[in-house]
């Protein structure tokens, strides 16, 4: 059995082990509510936590993974030392960070969005922390382990695609809301079907869909030019801390489909600007190298 579909066996018992899973973690998460800092649980929808189980399976599942395809393999994955590692990390940051800042700024001016009353910048570092976080985690795990893995079994080109298409995929996954009244232990299953319902709005595949499989290009294409996962950590921590900083401090005034929707990752607006981004990442990083990481 290849690399490749070993790979798609392990997202499918993520998949298993997330619906199963996800009611436990609903209790876990109502049962802790009531500890100061973490009342908001008490609050949040069971869809959130099963989402939030897919991704803690997948993490728990990779080590399994990493034994059955074999270490080996493992230290084939076209990873180098970087020499240029802060840079690369500092500056993937920041380029993100600025691009989407100047794009709500814009935002604001036109009265697509409107910054609330009482911003809540208390929560910034709660969102720095968060975006590193799962930036760090999710390229792990798709860039490094995944399409390390991947690129061992086809080429780079195919294994970029593959990947991007799997990373919008697993993103692009969302249960429907209010299909869960009470949760069973059955549940997480009971919604798995839902969690593809987006795939059937043109509007959702057309904006958010292409978005996230745009993303997937760009951080594929960091990680393969610099043979390191340092510029695709700070690029996807950049656009994390950008959005969720964006719409906790703004509220959406008009919905402006195609191009805006319900945030700024969603609509053809967001693939263009994630296009302009991916030409400040070649401009910034590779034009003029060719071999940017080892020393």
């Amino acid at each position: 059995m290849t690399a490749a579909l070993k790979t798609l066996v392990y997202l499918a018992a993520t998949l298993f082990l997330g619906a199963l899973a996800a009611p436990w973690l609903y209790r876990a998460g109502q049962h802790v509510s009531g500890i100061p800092n973490l009342h908001f649980l008490a609050e949040t929808d069971f869809q959130r936590f099963f989402n939030r189980s897919i991704l803690i399976s997948a993490f728990v599942l990779f080590i399994p993974m990493l034994h059955w395809i074999g270490l080996q393999r493992f230290k084939n994955l076209g990873l180098t030392k970087n020499r240029h590692w802060f840079r690369h990390l500092l500056g993937g940051f920041l380029l993100p960070a600025g691009v989407m800042i100047g794009v709500g700024i814009c935002l604001v001016a036109f009265e697509i969005f409107e910054l609330k009353e009482a911003p809540p910048w208390h929560l910034l570092p709660r969102i720095l922390l968060s975006s590193i976080v799962v930036a760090l985690l999710e390229e792990s795990l798709f860039r490094g382990a995944i399409l390390g893995l991947v690129r061992q079994s086809f080429s780079p080109f195919f294994s970029v695609l593959f990947v991007s298409a799997l990373f919008s995929i697993v993103h692009f996954l969302s249960p429907a809301k209010g299909k869960i009244q009470e949760v069973h232990w059955y549940s997480g299953f009971k919604i798995l079907p839902h969690a593809f319902h987006q795939f059937a709005e043109p509007l959702m595949v057309l904006g958010k869909f292409t978005t996230l499989a745009v993303l997937g290009l760009i951080l594929a294409h960091a990680t393969l030019r610099t043979r390191s996962l340092w510029l695709p950590i700070g690029i996807h921590a950049g656009l994390i801390f950008s959005k969720m900083g964006f719409s906790k401090m703004t509220k959406r005034l008009q919905e402006i489909m195609p191009w805006f929707g319900s945030d700024i990752t969603v609509g053809i607006g967001s693939v263009l600007i994630l296009l302009f981004l991916w030409f400040l990442v070649w401009l910034f990083f590779f034009r003029d190298s060719t071999d940017s990481t080892s020393g």
